[in-house]
């Protein structure tokens, strides 16, 4: 009869885990602490998270901390217990940042809880290595599921939408379809400083998009532009198959963009801000001697129509007219 080795049975791993996990809570929650990988929005989101009025980051540490004294001590009953405890709860925070905004600070810290606790398993007592093999594997399966479909909407929202050229004022973002008259009155109203996100909403916008890029990098006035874009006999700047697949994938990120939003029609104009002239009519210039008082006075239904207009000038992918 063969003896089988016993494996050894060390708890370095899932201490060397521990460590890495707490000197990474210890970044983030430090107050001058900026770690360069926090480029989504749930960063900011769940770095102003307090359980209790403490920040999640420095719980999270505490409980790194305890756990790395706890594997020192040799108590690895409990500290299993306490590592599967964990990956629960970080499964639901997983589940509610697919549902909020993914946290790549959270998604780094993350990855050491599934860590150690698969190091610390082999170091249970005998009497708890009973546990049923469907639920331990259902509780991973669901971590890694979650996992990579935060990771993957976290690789989406870091890729920039594009716009096109460089624009001097980012403030002012305006999705906008060539085919759309009323897009093309708002790039004459706003001009090429503010940024441009093309959408392709008919045949052809793509051709124009193309166009209208070569001919505002070439200096040529919007409007003028703008005609010269949508002529079908002008010729279309030699640009490779890649360049042109990469281009339309662009597009469609923009247009994904605009339904998120919430929105199915163009043009779709977002500002960063309150514009100056807005602000003028809320804090008018003084007369005199007089100070600047706030004028809090709601707009009046004929205030409001001259301002807004009776209806939006909109097009999209359905619209007739005077779309054509």
């Amino acid at each position: 009869m063969i003896a089988r080795i016993s494996q050894p049975k060390s708890p370095l791993g899932a201490l060397l885990f521990t460590l890495l996990a707490l000197f990474w809570c210890g970044y983030v929650a430090f107050p001058s602490g900026n770690p360069p990988a926090c480029a989504t929005s749930g960063c900011a989101l769940f770095r102003d998270v307090r359980i209790l009025g403490v920040s999640m980051w420095w719980v999270g540490g505490t409980y790194f901390f305890v756990l790395a004294l706890i594997c020192l001590r040799g108590f690895y009953s409990l500290a299993w217990w306490l590592a599967r405890t964990a990956l629960l709860i970080d499964t639901l925070l997983l589940l509610i940042m697919l549902f909020s905004a993914p946290c790549l600070d959270c998604l780094v810290v993350a990855l050491f809880f599934p860590l150690i606790y698969l190091c610390l398993r082999p170091l249970r007592p005998g009497n708890m290595r009973e546990e049923a093999g469907s639920k331990r594997m259902l509780v991973l399966s669901l971590w890694v599921g979650l996992f990579i479909s935060n990771a993957a909407v976290a690789t989406n929202e870091m890729m920039p939408l594009w716009a096109i050229g460089n624009p001097q004022n980012k403030s002012v973002r305006v999705f906008f379809s060539p085919s759309c008259p009323y897009c093309r009155d708002a790039l004459v109203y706003f001009g090429p400083s503010v940024a441009l996100y093309p959408v392709v909403e008919r045949e052809g916008d793509m051709q124009a998009i193309i166009r209208l890029e070569f001919l505002l990098a070439q200096g040529v006035p919007m409007e003028e532009a703008l005609r010269q874009s949508r002529d079908p006999n002008a010729p279309v700047p030699a640009i490779s198959p890649i360049h042109y697949a990469v281009r339309s994938l662009q597009t469609m990120r923009n247009k994904a963009a605009v339904f998120r939003q919430g929105h199915t029609s163009l043009p779709l104009i977002t500002i960063n801000g309150m514009p100056k002239a807005w602000l003028e009519q809320v804090h008018p210039a003084p007369k005199g001697n007089e100070a600047a008082q706030p004028d809090t006075t709601p707009l009046t239904p004929a205030a409001e129509q001259e301002l807004w207009g009776s209806e939006l000038g909109q097009c999209n992918s359905t619209t007739e007219a005077p779309c054509p």
